[in-house]
């Protein structure tokens, strides 16, 4: 698909499972005009929740950061992506970044819960296209041999100016009526041809068309920016998750993310990546590639592993 940039994030914690994940995620859009890597070594700043020292230790932190910076550019050598761009605490981009997605004085990388923030806006500022098709790196997806929803977004998209951004279905498709893109859903969903419209922005997959984001910048205007700047005063809740900032603004702006009514295309989020998890992730990648699913899966976005145990029982 022309125009379009397609951009995986990593970071030191997907360094035990980004050589399985990452090349099925690329595979799904062959025709992308751009492959992008955001590689994240910047450690989480201290909140009132995440202790630095405790949570992410070093020199663990640190080898792991070497690790995946490692990988990304052992995929860039190999001409699997085009490009890998690696943050650093002192990356002089992030006053520019944070100046048009958000306001210069939130310095912060991640947010109050120690998770991705600049990442995310990095993956906006570094995009040379229109499209913007974004995937975190422990994303699950099925989709048909050839097949690239993205095009039929895209097209979706240009069809109606209040939506801004979608997605393939959040979970396996439900077998039982009505049907939804979950069984978990807490906005209100506006049925379209397409698919269902809401206004949720979640940050695990979207497709964003970036010349309409730019009439919405920056993020933080109106309710979000006064719930940030006194966030921020009261050392409580700081800084925002990317996912309530893109919601509020979004919201202001009437824009909606549109989530694919196709069945053929869907996703799985592992919520916990432990042990068992990764020990059974080659045979939940070839399930979920084969279309297969346990009944209870269906219309959940978190993948419930007990329940996958027959699928993925080693023979």
């Amino acid at each position: 698909m022309n125009g379009l940039t397609l951009q995986i994030n990593l970071s030191p914690g997907d360094v035990a499972y980004a050589a399985l994940t990452v090349p099925r995620l690329l595979a799904a859009h062959p025709g992308a005009s751009e492959r992008l890597l955001v590689v994240d070594v910047c450690r989480p700043q201290r909140t009132a929740i995440v202790d630095p020292e405790t949570r992410f230790p070093e020199p663990g932190f640190s080898r792991r950061c070497e690790q995946i910076v490692a990988f990304a550019e052992s995929l860039r050598q190999t001409g699997a992506v085009d490009r890998v761009e690696v943050l650093r605490p002192a990356d002089a981009r992030f006053a520019e970044w944070r100046g048009l997605y958000l306001r210069p004085w939130l310095h912060a990388t991640h947010d109050y819960g120690g998770c991705a923030l600049m990442a995310y806006v990095a993956a906006f500022g570094l995009c040379r296209s229109r499209w913007l098709l974004h995937y975190d790196a422990d994303m699950l997806i099925h989709h048909p041999p050839g097949g690239d929803w993205a095009a039929g977004a895209a097209a979706a998209i240009d069809a109606d100016p209040g939506i801004i951004a979608a997605t393939p279905r959040p979970s396996p498709p439900l077998r039982t009526a009505p049907d939804a893109p979950t069984r978990q859903e807490r906005l209100p969903l506006r049925s379209v041809e397409s698919g269902w419209l809401n206004q949720w922005f979640s940050t695990r997959c979207f497709l964003f068309d970036c010349d309409r984001l730019r009439a919405c910048l920056p993020l933080l205007q109106g309710r979000v920016y006064w719930e940030t700047l006194l966030a921020r005063l009261a050392s409580r809740g700081y800084p925002r998750s990317p996912e309530t900032m893109l919601f509020r603004r979004m919201s202001a702006c009437a824009r909606w993310r549109l989530i694919l009514r196709q069945s053929d295309t869907w996703l799985l989020h592992p919520a916990r990546k432990d042990g068992a998890w990764l020990a059974a992730l080659p045979r939940l990648l070839e399930a979920v590639a084969a279309g297969r699913c346990p009944d209870s899966q269906r219309g959940i976005q978190d993948l419930d592993l007990a329940s996958w145990s027959e699928i993925v029982a080693v023979p």
